[in-house]
């Protein structure tokens, strides 16, 4: 909530500068003399034409149309969020004319001649947008941030709890699906997923094959409850989902998670494809804890000394699983897997398939 209130002031500080910046433009195209009045209105319509279209683009984003165009290809989705953004703009613009300069004949003169320019600045703005929320979603909204922000030009030593995600019995689905349907439910499994994730504060660092590398900064045990509600969330989508990937693909589709926390050393590395980095043993850890899980037919595993720096949400209990010593490690660690209210292990749903 703090976060969200926080992008929303962004914004409608961002709207108001370029709303003043805008109608300063258009009082000396215009020629109309209005002095002070011109950046004070431009700065009025910048914020309710912002506070607009971010309700808008919020609500689409979450509806049924807006996960239908996370799924379209990428020049088409784009295109087709540069149109939904220009509307949304103009509209905005169109009805903050009308409401806040409640003057027939000025409106009448804005349709005459503002008509024109207000659209092309929609346009504009609508294309300059997209392309920007493009590449956040390609870098990541908070690498690219880093990124600009210089935070990690040199290494340095964060907390974070990691979560590897992979698909259970994925060698099985791809050869029963073939390699291009059993990437498409992949791509499906991990789009369907991404809100938890986004509305819990992970931040996804990489798709490899079929696992997705995710993580949290460690905020405290209060603060990393977030993880394990974003884990259940998930597993209760994918549970929603059963039907859809039955029929679709014949096969309902789970997730197999390996979960640690500690230091690690993140920077950026490259050139011509820059990247975040993660470097440390709390990864490899992470990774162990996923074997782990396939061993012991569980859809979740961490370690204690991880699981003890997490409240646990209510419903959500744990259960030892064993303790042994890990490839590359000197001491034991003891395993631990998520429980259910009814004391089974925390899963998203048995594995099935549809009568072939």
């Amino acid at each position: 909530m703090k976060r969200t209130f926080g992008s929303f002031v962004f914004v409608l500080v961002a709207g108001a500068i370029i709303g003043a910046l805008y109608g300063l433009m258009m009082n000396e195209i215009l020629d109309r003399n209005w002095g002070l009045k011109a950046p004070i209105r431009g700065a009025v319509r910048g914020m309710v034409v912002a506070s607009v279209a971010v309700v808008l683009e919020v609500w689409i984003s979450n509806s049924a149309i807006g996960r239908w165009q996370r799924s379209v290809k990428f020049r088409r989705g784009v295109a087709l969020r540069v149109i939904i953004t220009c509307l949304i703009i103009y509209v905005a613009l169109a009805g903050s004319h009308l409401v806040l300069i409640a003057d027939k004949e000025i409106y009448v003169q804005w349709i005459q001649s503002g008509f024109a320019p207000d659209f092309l600045f929609a346009l504009g703005a609508g294309v300059v947008i997209q392309v920007m929320l493009q590449a956040r979603r390609l870098i990541g909204g908070r690498t690219l941030t880093y990124f600009l922000l210089g935070r990690y030009a040199r290494p340095t030593e964060e907390r974070r709890i990691f979560v590897l995600a992979d698909l259970k019995d994925s060698t099985s689905i791809t050869e029963k699906l073939g390699d291009q349907k059993a990437l498409e439910l992949i791509t499906g499994v991990f789009l369907d997923i991404d809100p938890a994730i986004k509305k819990h504060r992970g931040v996804i660092h990489n798709y490899v094959g079929d696992e997705i590398i995710m993580s949290w900064l460690d905020r405290g045990p209060d603060g990393n409850m977030r993880l394990l509600k974003c884990i259940d969330e998930i597993f209760q989508t994918l549970s929603v989902r059963q039907a859809h990937y039955l029929k679709k693909y014949g096969v309902a589709p789970t997730l197999r998670l390996g979960i640690a926390g500690g230091p690690v050393a993140v920077g950026e590395c490259g050139w011509e494809k820059r990247q975040v980095v993660y470097i440390g043993d709390t990864i490899n850890k992470a990774k162990r804890m996923q074997e782990a899980c396939k061993r012991h037919d569980l859809s979740v595993i961490l370690d204690a000394e991880t699981a003890r720096g997490i409240t646990m949400p209510m419903g959500i209990g744990i259960d030892v699983v064993e303790e042994a010593t890990l490839r590359g490690r000197a001491e034991a660690t003891k395993m631990l897997t998520l429980t259910g209210p009814d004391g089974t292990a925390l899963e998203a749903l048995p594995s099935m398939s549809a009568a072939v």
